[in-house]
């Protein structure tokens, strides 16, 4: 009982909070919105998880594009984006937003008066925290979603004082990325355009061939990524070792990748299979050495994950879906990529044959 009227009141504050600074901010009408073309300064806030930043890679690399020459393009991302950020955008001012209120504090004062204008391609779903880092940033021109299908926020107009509706939530988040930037005047056709993967380094690259050197024998291999910390959205790990025993027996080298802060799950999963022959442990789980990998796969095997968009960038995916919307996180990547959704929306109902019959119908055919 206590515990719910906490919720309550904690609900009520912040919706007083919330009022208070709707009634309060000015709609900036009167500020009108350069193009893309004239001007100097432009911050980009995508400060969330791996995949989300990459599926928002396309739409910051078409607005670098349109800029004026010499113009200013800082991007604020977030632990997880970090290294694909300087990968893409080297030449690019990139500040790091972490949890806690003190590096909140250091993000402000370090886009506070100093753009044109702010794109918040985190602004859907609203985020009170990604919201504040937009109006702090004192900009006149704040770009982001201001209502939505499913929400409407009386804030989220004042903060995205020049944003737009999005009326369909199911959009790929790369096309809901695209449309923030036609407020700035650009125009995209996110079917034509695809990212590539970014040169991973020398370094990389040769670590990876190391790696391959030491499988059994030459020729294709898989990537399988058996270490997904969110269950309800992947194979269980036992999947992936009769998965990867399968494989094995018909003679495919499969290695086995891990992403940040994954070690322990990939611990696990090795113990699964400490009788398969043909599977492999790749000792690198940063980007570059990620990417350099993938590049020389035949495919990866995976879930919906910041790593699926990641290797659909270096080779094709079989992805298997659970309860995610396939048509707003459908792998972006330049291949032909499988993606595997049965009606009940669980990951457990794909079977390990199936996805080696695609993966050998599709990608290891001689």
């Amino acid at each position: 009982m206590a515990e719910k009227t906490g919720k309550r009141l904690e609900k009520a504050v912040k919706n007083f909070f919330i009022n208070l600074l709707a009634a309060v901010i000015s709609d900036g009408k009167n500020i009108k919105v350069k193009p893309a073309a004239e001007i100097k300064s432009v911050l980009v806030i995508r400060p969330d998880r791996l995949g989300d930043f990459i599926l928002t890679v396309p739409a910051i690399q078409l607005l670098k594009k349109n800029l004026e020459p010499g113009a200013k393009l800082t991007i604020m991302c977030g632990t997880r984006g970090l290294d694909t950020a300087k990968l893409y955008f080297p030449d690019c001012r990139i500040i790091v937003r972490k949890k806690g209120i003190i590096n909140f504090k250091l993000c402000v004062l370090k886009t506070a008066f100093r753009h044109d204008a702010v794109i918040n391609f985190h602004s859907y779903p609203f985020s009170m925290t990604s919201a504040m880092l937009t109006l702090f940033t004192f900009c006149g021109v704040r770009i982001g979603f201001k209502e939505t299908q499913s929400v409407k926020n009386v804030l989220a107009p004042k903060i995205y004082n020049k944003g737009i509706v999005l009326n369909d939530d199911a959009l790929h988040e790369t096309e809901k990325n695209f449309a923030l930037l036609s407020v700035l005047g650009i125009k995209a056709d996110a079917e034509k355009i695809q990212p590539e993967a970014p040169d991973p380094g020398r370094q990389a690259a040769d670590d990876a061939d190391a790696f391959i050197a030491a499988f059994k024998d030459a020729g294709k291999f898989i990537i399988i990524h058996p270490s997904l910390l969110k269950k309800d959205n992947r194979w269980e790990q036992e999947r992936y070792a009769e998965f990867a025993k399968m494989a094995s027996d018909n003679g495919i080298n499969v290695a086995a990748v891990a992403g940040m802060g994954e070690q322990d799950e990939m611990q696990k999963f090795k113990k699964m299979c400490a009788g398969t022959e043909r599977i492999y442990y790749y000792p690198y789980s940063d980007i570059a050495h990620l990417l350099a990998l993938g590049k020389k796969s035949a495919c990866t095997v995976c879930n919906d994950s910041g790593i699926m968009h990641l290797f659909s960038l270096a080779c094709p995916v079989v992805a298997v879906f659970g309860p995610s919307v396939l048509s707003r996180w459908k792998p972006i990547g330049p291949f032909n990529n499988i993606c595997i959704q049965k009606e009940d929306k669980k990951c457990m109902s794909v079977s390990a044959k199936e996805v080696l019959s695609a993966v050998r119908e599709n990608y290891l055919r001689v």
